[in-house]
């Protein structure tokens, strides 16, 4: 469905910079990415972040500050907005009006999640934002599934993904763009049975390869 195939870097480019930070971002895009993937969590104080993991130490990152941790706040994404293609992934639903406060009006943003309950909600009202669902294992019917939720992009675990997976989602409209194939015959295999492109790890080395291929 998409022309070229599409390379986002995970978290930015984690290999030549800490993840989920503008350096990280800023090298996958010089690297010619197409976009990036990043993840978003509110802090007890209201304060959304850039950040993936569920605790620091033994204590819960929804139990925290923003004086207890360094992240990037999500606020920093703002200038992004407006020059390259962002999947926003929240990890944890129930912040739908936070969210939108800070992205409702942005383009080129995908908002994604494992929680598909925040997709449904997101769909329910009617925002006019792209959705995607990122999913780990199978679903049955998955096509059925995602149109349900009012999805345009399915972000799957690229061990779980066939042609007959991405055909269906394909018939419906959605896009496939699985996560974190890291080698060039990963690459070339997931191009082979129709996906849209790839989140990946090593951004800089996807670009080189889509180039040469």
């Amino acid at each position: 469905m998409s022309t070229p195939f599409l390379i986002f870097g995970h978290r930015g480019s984690p290999k030549r910079f800490p993840e989920n930070t503008l350096a990280s971002f800023d090298e996958a895009l010089r690297a010619g990415a197409d976009g990036f993937e990043t993840d978003l969590r509110l802090l007890s104080d209201g304060t959304a972040i850039l950040y993936h993991d569920d605790e620091l130490g033994e204590r819960d990152i929804e139990s925290l500050s923003a004086a207890d941790l360094r992240a990037e706040h999500l606020s920093a994404l703002a200038p992004y907005a407006e020059r390259t293609t962002m999947v926003l992934e929240v990890k944890r639903s129930k912040w739908e009006d936070e969210l939108l406060k800070h992205v409702g009006t942005w383009p080129n943003v995908i908002i994604a999640s494992f929680d598909h309950s925040i997709i449904a909600e997101l769909h329910r009202r009617g925002v006019s934002m792209a959705l995607g669902i990122t999913t780990h294992g199978t679903i049955v019917d998955i096509a059925d599934y995602a149109a349900r939720l009012g999805i345009t992009w399915c972000f799957p675990s690229y061990r779980y993904v066939d042609r007959e997976m991405v055909a269906s989602l394909h018939e419906r409209g959605i896009r496939v763009i699985p996560w974190t194939p890291n080698r060039g015959r990963e690459w070339e295999a997931l191009r082979a049975v129709g996906c849209d492109g790839v989140i990946t790890d090593v951004p800089h080395e996807a670009v080189r390869w889509r180039a040469q291929a």
